[in-house]
């Protein structure tokens, strides 16, 4: 196979990328419309699969679009697109659009496609630089292809050499734009509840990190996040990934986000068997 060739599921077929045409009339172009979920694909096992396929049917309905496949049909798709790929590390993307709407507003029934591309993890040792902004995103419970306001802070972060940011409201942090957030402070996992995208690393991250430090899931203010001890974000493209610095003020690394990184690759690993 030409490794230089990607492929994709459009609609039923399997398909080099550049042969999965979408009509400009779909309201995912004309309204920015659509939902959509990714996940990784390590040594060709799907990570938490069932994970991701539940939050893009919670995506898909919370925001009234249709498509004619079933979970069964969405899994032998991945399947097929995994075969075309022997390589270590893939990354699979699921959108559902709006359709082809007659009044170019109601969604009708979706192009359903699913993209398949090599992908590299931002490296753990790097670590990440955030700006923290006063925003919510709408509908943050469901995962849409809606990136408007992240997007166009993208100059105010390069400015700041930042690298992404972290949204609070009325004092309270929530998420970043394509992750979950955590603090550690006194070796206790804080993770804020409201407001948020509900992760599947998270979720994950979730269900073993009481066996390594006490965790609370609960309303976290921007003054606690600048003086916690080590921050951390998660995310299916990050595993997890250090904050080493928001706003003004610095993190170290720490041995407890390292400990939960660890874990979680453990925990990835049990799945594949």
């Amino acid at each position: 196979m030409d490794h230089h060739t990607d492929f994709l599921f459009l609609n039923g077929q399997i398909m080099p990328s550049e042969k999965g045409l979408i009509h400009v009339g779909d309201i995912g172009i004309l309204r920015g419309y659509g939902a959509f979920d990714f996940f990784r694909v390590v040594d060709g096992h799907p990570v938490f699969l069932e994970d991701y396929l539940d939050r893009f049917e919670r995506s898909v309905h919370g925001l009234h679009l249709h498509h004619p496949f079933s979970r069964q049909q969405l899994r032998d798709a991945i399947t097929s697109l995994i075969a075309l790929y022997p390589i270590p590390l893939l990354g699979i993307r699921m959108v559902c659009t709006g359709g082809y709407s007659e009044d170019v507003y109601t969604p009708v029934e979706g192009n359903l496609v699913i993209l398949a591309k090599p992908f590299a993890f931002h490296p753990f040792e790097q670590g990440l630089k955030l700006m923290s902004v006063e925003f919510e995103r709408e509908l943050y419970q469901l995962k849409s292809t809606n990136y408007l306001f992240p997007i166009t802070m993208l100059p105010q972060l390069q400015a700041a050499g930042c690298d992404d940011v972290v949204y609070y409201k009325n004092g309270l942090v929530s998420e970043s734009s394509r992750s979950n957030l955590f603090i550690i402070k006194n070796g206790i996992l804080i993770t804020p509840d409201t407001g948020i995208l509900k992760g599947v690393t998270r979720k994950r991250i979730l269900q073993f990190a009481d066996q390594l430090m006490p965790v609370e899931i609960r309303p976290v203010s921007i003054a606690e996040l600048h003086q916690a001890d080590e921050v951390f974000l998660s995310a299916s493209t990050k595993r997890i990934t250090p904050v080493t610095r928001v706003d003004q003020t610095s993190y170290i690394s720490g041995p407890w986000t390292q400990a939960l990184y660890l874990r979680l690759i453990e925990e990835e690993k049990k799945e594949k068997h």
